[in-house]
């Protein structure tokens, strides 16, 4: 009986268990504390054009560009300037309150311009509008705002995923003083220096905080944003900070997302040890003008003191690339341009160091090769496990076999990676992968194995075959320009050398002044460098070069060509001048470091060339304008040669030539000497 009732047991509990489960999971939801919040002020820009206008709380999406509306001519009959519409709104209660309406706007051609115009707003069901007022019905000439105040006047609750509505009209134009057909009136709005918005009072988001998680003393503390606008709540708000015990809670959260609630989960390490009640308080600056968002609550916690925990919160569901404020990046590109019988190799290592929020997605992403779990981005899914096992998997730790598997296949899923993941355009950064001779990847965690906050340097050796005489794109804009930056800033140094038969030529910066580009040649060959600090990610840049093996681009046989093309020259001119003055020409060999700045400071060989060209005219036109020698002065060039006395006026005579017998002309009374032996 004991054994049938045991069987019995085990079976009803089996039945029961699947049942149990998900009441469980959903008990765990409903734990988590909302701690904010209710309607608050909020600016809501306009955005967009034509179809596609849209209400935003995020300064952020305003774009360098206005999007502007004219209207060149008198009317009397009702236009509408626009409609723009906040879809998804949050749901609760919308308090009894006056909406604030500006709208940008330019008038020229004109002394001012009088006008009668309606603002409604419909939040959800309800509607409300203003007009113009007399005094605000009268535009200026030039750029001003164009404001209304509009009452909601009860208080009622609005159904999540409601929209806003909102649509400005004008009914009647008047210009005052128009200069011919040239009055206008614009309408702007969407740029950083037209932000028209309307401001007003609604529900934004939800804040919660689930029960803290314990590994050992280790305590992780998170909040949860609800809201209608996602990983924007997030990446564009101002900032968002948590305090234990009135204390702020220091390092860098980890932030996850599931759905339109994003999580983000501070690791505390202050706790006394065993059981203990804290206070935490999370604020969140959602708008740069608007009073923070904040709620608070307390738990009752135990921590034990063990050495299991790491210092920081390992997600079980994939992390956020950022935060909204984007990782730090340092690129460093060394390349080498030789020749290889007939062709032109380049060989380029290409480091990039990775930090911040990055740098962590990317350590959890190699702890999870060969994770099958559907809700992982695709970039992290195409990593197959290879020789990963699953004790490997998910350690928290970063094995060498992950570490294997990652630069094994990395070579084919680099560009890939870069672009879903790093958010970097591959074929502007290190060039097209089937075109590559050879393509190693090495992956160096900088010291520290376990899936932390830590540096990761990520470095691409590759060789390829450029064609002679090609421009080529050393490197172009690689960071792909995104709402929410995934990257802060980043630094660039790019070094490239050639042999002495090899030349990177004709370099050129285009479309930035943001980078130093210096370039120095030397006989045993070229060294281009291009430094930039705190680049943006919106930098445009381009570094363009020609590369070629011909003697005459070359440094070796152009510092060669240049030198003897220098000699020559002088030598020349020192020839035309033997009975001449050569003060002058002395002088001019100051053309001689000229030409070696031009040659070592890089310039184009066709520069060089023109200045050998042209230093060798300036001393050919010197020679032969120099003035002749008096005779006390060719006799003092001339005291190298055995003299002989005049017979007539007794002037030392200089003996020039050796052949008997020898005329020449005394230097003193022009007699004619004739000399026997």
């Amino acid at each position: 009986m004991r054994t049938a009732s045991f069987i019995i047991f085990i079976l009803v509990g089996t039945m029961v268990l699947p049942f149990v489960s998900p009441t469980v999971q959903a008990a765990g939801e409903q734990d988590d504390v909302i701690v904010c919040c209710d309607a608050s002020t909020v600016e809501l820009y306009l955005l967009g054009s034509d179809s596609n206008k849209q209400l935003t709380p995020f300064f952020a999406e305003l774009s360098a560009e206005s999007q502007a509306i004219s209207m060149k001519n008198s009317i009397s009959s009702q236009e509408t300037v626009g409609k723009w519409t906040l879809s998804n709104s949050w749901g609760g209660e919308v308090p009894s309150s006056t909406w604030s309406f500006s709208m940008g706007y330019e008038v020229s051609g004109a002394a001012g311009a009088q006008i009668n115009a309606t603002v409604s707003i419909a939040i959800g069901s309800k509607s409300y509008s203003a007009q113009t007022d007399p005094s605000g019905s009268i535009l200026g000439q030039g750029k001003g705002s164009l404001d209304f105040s509009i009452n909601v006047d009860e208080t009622f609750t609005l159904a999540e995923s409601s929209t806003v509505v909102l649509e400005l009209k004008v009914q009647t134009l008047l210009f005052s003083f128009p200069e011919g057909t040239d009055a206008e009136l614009i309408f702007l709005w969407g740029g950083e220096n037209d932000p028209s918005s309307i401001v007003g009072t609604l529900p934004l988001l939800d804040i919660m905080m689930p029960e803290p998680e314990i590994e050992g003393s280790d305590v992780y503390l998170a909040v949860k944003l609800d809201s209608p606008w996602g990983l924007s709540t997030l990446a564009l708000a101002e900032s968002i900070s948590l305090s234990v015990n009135g204390a702020e809670v220091t390092g860098d959260p980890i932030e996850t997302a599931s759905g339109d609630t994003v999580r983000v989960t501070w690791t505390w390490t202050k706790a006394i040890g065993g059981i203990e009640s804290i206070d935490v308080a999370v604020s969140l600056k959602f708008q740069p003008d608007q009073p923070e968002l904040q709620g608070s609550t307390t738990f009752e916690i135990e921590t034990f003191d063990t050495n299991s925990g790491t210092g920081t919160y390992y997600p079980p569901d994939e992390p956020l690339r950022t935060n909204g404020d984007g990782s730090s990046l340092v690129v460093d590109i060394q390349m080498d341009l030789s020749k290889d019988g007939d062709t032109l190799l380049l060989r380029k290592v290409t480091t990039l160091t990775i930090g911040d929020e990055m740098a962590f997605w990317m350590r959890w992403g190699m702890d999870h090769i060969g994770d099958e779990n559907p809700a992982l981005s695709s970039t992290l899914r195409a990593f197959s496990e290879g020789s990963v096992s699953e004790e490997d998997r998910v350690s928290r730790s970063i094995e060498e076999t992950e570490i294997g598997e990652f630069e094994r296949q990395m070579v084919s899923l680099g560009p890939m990676y870069l672009s879903g993941g790093l958010g970097i355009q591959a074929e502007d950064l290190l060039g097209v992968f089937r075109e590559f001779s050879s393509l190693k990847v090495d992956l160096d965690l900088n010291g520290e194995t376990a899936v932390v906050n830590h540096p990761v340097t990520l470095r691409f050796s590759t060789t390829e075959v450029v064609a002679e005489g090609t421009q080529v794109d050393l490197i172009n804009q690689f960071i792909i320009v995104q709402p929410a930056p995934l990257w802060s800033s980043f630094s660039l140094s790019l070094t490239a050398k050639t042999s002495s038969f090899t030349s990177l030529s004709n370099n050129v910066l285009r479309e930035s002044t943001q980078f130093q580009l210096s370039i120095l040649r030397m006989p045993w060959g070229d060294e281009i460098t291009l430094e930039g600090e705190g680049i943006s990610q919106d930098e445009a840049f381009r570094l363009n070069s020609v590369p070629t093996s011909a003697v005459s681009f070359t440094p070796m046989p152009l510092t060669l060509l240049s030198v003897f093309g220098l000699l020559g020259a002088f030598m020349v001119g020192m020839r035309i001048t033997r009975q001449r003055k050569r003060t002058v020409m002395y002088t001019e060999l100051v053309l001689v470091p000229v030409v070696g700045l031009v040659l070592v400071l890089g310039y184009p060989a066709i520069f060089v060339g023109g200045a050998v060209i042209a230093s060798t005219l300036i001393w050919w036109v010197t020679a032969i304008a120099s003035p002749r020698l008096s005779p006390r002065n060719r006799r003092q060039s001339q005291n190298a040669y055995p003299t002989i006395p005049c017979p007539a006026c007794q002037v030392s005579n200089p003996v020039t030539s050796t052949e008997r017998p020898h005329r020449f002309a005394c230097a003193g009374c022009q007699r004619i000497i004739r000399l026997e032996a």
